[in-house]
């Protein structure tokens, strides 16, 4: 029986930040080797404007940056409306992706660990995000770019309930079911 159900809450200005330094590396490293590849095949003009203005680089560059936001904000808007945290008695089911599903199910009895965690930008928009270890998982609480970029937040044999409105009812509850299980 389910008994709470959370689910994150996207906002796009915190989501476009969060994502920014990926999104200058990529494009970055994009004009830089695909605009390589192809300024070796298509050389341009020999004056110092038009090998900057018409060059490959810039051009695959610029088109980059603009892609990049649009297809990674697109995805996690996506990955965030299917995502649903449920809590049950004895368990909490995660359900979560829109290509491919993933379903994850942790027993409180195997928890070792819940931590809140709220960035600066995640308190700028009032959110909060719940990392829950269990005995098996190898790392603490950390931010994957899978994560920041909207793919799966479950790795290991942990999971993070990401950008909750409710942050820290979730963090109690958590933390009360675990307490309750391990008596």
């Amino acid at each position: 029986m389910v008994t709470a159900e959370y689910r994150p809450r996207f906002v796009l200005w915190t989501s476009f930040l969060a994502q920014s330094p990926v999104q200058l590396f990529v494009s970055l490293w994009a004009g830089g080797f695909f605009g390589g590849l192809l300024g070796s095949f298509f050389p341009t003009g020999s004056s110092a404007l038009a090998a900057h203005v018409g060059s490959p680089f810039l051009t695959i560059g610029c088109a980059t940056f603009v892609l990049f936001p649009v297809v990674t904000l697109a995805a996690k808007k996506l990955n965030y409306r299917r995502t649903n945290y449920r809590l049950h008695d004895d368990r909490i089911v995660i359900v979560e992706g829109f290509l491919t599903e993933h379903r994850k199910e942790i027993l409180f009895t195997s928890v070792r660990e819940i931590s809140l965690r709220r960035g600066v930008l995640q308190r700028l928009s009032d959110l909060g995000s719940v990392y829950i270890a269990t005995t098996a998982t190898g790392q603490g609480p950390r931010w994957s770019p899978s994560a920041i970029l909207g793919g799966g937040s479950t790795f290991g044999s942990g999971a993070m309930l990401m950008d909750l409105a409710r942050y820290e009812d979730a963090y109690t509850e958590l933390r009360q079911r675990v307490g309750a299980q391990a008596r």
